[in-house]
Formats: structure tokens, C-alpha cells, sequence
């Protein structure tokens, strides 16, 4: 299982990507879950990201990982937060030991223009419009997989991603930090994205 990347974000916070190229008998003698999963493919990637976070926590004791209504994974009586993410071939995790973090990871993939509208404010919507097609497919991307690290970082249900979840500005380059908002009746939280775009996947953690 190869390290692709592995970055800290900031003192508290640090991120990692694996490239996922075992089978799923090497994850099973790796790393235990209680979590049933019958899809051969979707239980690599679940395992994947579960090895991960036991390499950023070299302590951790599966059993006091828990899930939060929204499906959120946590650690029970730990000063540890953590979000997972995988998909096709990879699998991401984000470990602070302060404060709620946020992970997404996404493929570049003509579909995510189908959903767009879930997830984009017009606002936003604006500033992507005017670059050429493969950028703009690029910034759905970016979008999508940051709101998705905002989502999981807020820990709330019933939240919108286009009217509640805003960044303002597009990913200008291929690597940075942006600022973001998590929008709600009484207050704004303002959050930091920090991402990367490559030639065939985005990922974006959410920080405080």
C-alpha cells in the first residue's frame, strides 16, 4: 500500500493519500472493522482508509471508533478528531488533535456537472462559467470535494451545500488555500480549504 502524499496542514492537523493497490485478503490481515460491507471494491477502500488512520495514529484502538447520525466516524473518549474519504483507487484520512477536520476526495469525472446544481451557488456558479470546459469541470470538482470536507467537518444533518456551504472565489492554481464559510441562521463559520488538483482526482480538507 504506497504513500502517495502526506502533508501537515497546520500544527494540529495533518492529511495523508494512499494509492490503493493490495487486494482485499492484504487489508483484512492489516486492519479490522465492524462495518459491514458486501461490495468487494467499496471494503478495499474501507479498509484502506481505516489502515490509513491507524498510520496517522499509531495508538488508536479500533473499538472506540464510533458513527454519528450523519454516518460520521469519531473516536470515542480521544482528544483525536479524523475524516476519511476514498474513491477509485484512493484512500485519503485528516487527523487533528484540537479541533473538527474535514476530508474529501474526488475523480474528475463529466458527472459531477449533472449534480452541480445540488451543490453550487450562483454566486459561485458565476466565476466558474467563464473558464473553458475542462477548467470548469476541474472547479465542480474542487467544489465539490471541498463542501464535502466543510459538510463533514460541521457534523450537522439537513445542512444545504449551495446556500449554506460558500467559497467565493475558484481554485486559481493547481495547489493552495482558500477561505470558505459555513453559513447558518445566527452565525458564520469562517474555515480554511486546503487542496490540491491533479490530472485525475481533487482533495480538500476543511480546517478552523
Amino acid at each position: 500500500m504506497p504513500l502517495f502524499y502526506q502533508q501537515n496542514i497546520n500544527a494540529t492537523s495533518k492529511m495523508a493519500i494512499w494509492s490503493i493497490t493490495e487486494s482485499l485478503d492484504f487489508f483484512e490481515q492489516k486492519v479490522s472493522s465492524n462495518v459491514q460491507i458486501t461490495h468487494p471494491i467499496k471494503k478495499v477502500q474501507h479498509l484502506a482508509a481505516r489502515l490509513l488512520l491507524q498510520d496517522l495514529i499509531p495508538d488508536l484502538d479500533p473499538k472506540l471508533i464510533k458513527y454519528a447520525a450523519n454516518g460520521k466516524p469519531f473516536l470515542e473518549n480521544s482528544h483525536y478528531h479524523f475524516s476519511v474519504s476514498h474513491c477509485n483507487g484512493y484512500a485519503a484520512c485528516i487527523v487533528s488533535s484540537k479541533d473538527p477536520v474535514g476530508i474529501d476526495i474526488e475523480l474528475i469525472q463529466d458527472k459531477v456537472g449533472k449534480v452541480a446544481h445540488k451543490f453550487i451557488h450562483k454566486s459561485e456558479w458565476d466565476t466558474i462559467k467563464l473558464l473553458n470546459e475542462e477548467d470548469q469541470l476541474k472547479q465542480m470538482t474542487f467544489f465539490w470535494a471541498a463542501k464535502e470536507a466543510m459538510y463533514k467537518m460541521n457534523e450537522k444533518l439537513g445542512i444545504d451545500f449551495s446556500e449554506q456551504l460558500r467559497i467565493e472565489e475558484v481554485a486559481s492554481a493547481s495547489k493552495g488555500i482558500l477561505n470558505a464559510s459555513i453559513l447558518s441562521d445566527v452565525l458564520a463559520l469562517e474555515v480554511q480549504i486546503h487542496y490540491e488538483i491533479t490530472n485525475n482526482f481533487v482533495w480538500a480538507v476543511s480546517v478552523i
